[in-house]
């Protein structure tokens, strides 16, 4: 058997958005994510923002189809190809959720706990775009 690829960490994970400038913006005044580089090439504008070791690739494509109400809800997402949501960690689950409330973010799914006994708990929010974020504190 050979051995398996070297991997070090997670580098990034790409979202495609419709309107790139807002979803800069969005992260940057909601979840404190700076601006790293931009570049793009006939059609495609794309970002990389960046808050700590969490980076997230934009891409706004002209030819993108839009998102499905199906992509937007917890319940159903899990029901679609690729990848779903982004998870973030953070240290007081509730603590984030009022945050993000008093900033008027809409909490899709509240706080509740992953159903295997390890006291991990975990929330959705939309983004801007109605992408689905997880807040996940571990147990």
């Amino acid at each position: 058997m050979t051995q398996p690829i070297a991997l070090s960490s997670l580098h990034h994970v790409g979202a495609t958005v419709s309107d790139l400038d807002a979803s800069i913006a969005w992260y940057r005044e909601t979840l404190g994510f700076e601006l790293l580089s931009s570049y793009g090439w006939p059609g495609v504008r794309a970002a990389f923002i960046g808050r700590g070791d969490i980076r997230i690739e934009l891409f706004q494509n002209e030819a993108a189809a839009p998102m499905t109400d199906d992509r937007r809800k917890p319940e159903t997402n899990l029901r679609i190809g690729g990848i779903g949501h982004l998870a973030i960690a953070v240290a007081d689950l509730d603590a984030a959720m009022a945050d993000l409330r008093d900033r008027q973010v809409e909490i899709v799914a509240p706080p509740r706990e992953v159903p295997d006994g390890s006291g991990s708990r975990f929330a959705f929010i939309h983004d801007n775009e109605g992408m689905l974020l997880e807040f996940f504190q571990p147990g």
